[in-house]
């Protein structure tokens, strides 16, 4: 019996999915897409999906506002760790937090 390894999915470069969805779009074939390419013919189904919601011929969420909403995500998350280190920092300086000065977990005794 013989079993494939599976591994990460593959990363395919910007600039060739355009490509293979651009053909697509112009009405190649998958299968023979698949074929000359040696790409997943799942693959290029959901990258022709895809490119029909991102050219207004399906209704769907579109690419680049998929990479819109994970940057302002990231924003968010890197403003709220920010904004906990200056609350750390203000109760540390007016005085509300104990610190021992060789840095131990444990709380200081008054």
């Amino acid at each position: 019996m013989y079993y494939q390894e599976v591994g990460m999915p593959r990363q395919y470069p910007p600039a060739i999915r355009n490509e293979v969805s651009r053909r697509l779009l112009a009405g190649e074939k998958i299968s023979s897409l698949a074929r000359e390419l040696n790409i997943a013919a799942a693959t290029l189904h959901r990258w022709k999906h895809q490119a029909l919601i991102d050219h207004d011929r399906l209704p769907g969420v579109k690419s680049f506002d998929v990479d819109e909403l994970a940057r302002a995500k990231r924003t968010i998350q890197d403003l709220e760790a920010e904004l906990e280190l200056v609350k750390a920092a203000t109760a540390l300086f007016n005085g509300e937090v104990p610190v021992s000065p060789k840095g131990s977990s444990r709380l200081l005794k008054r």
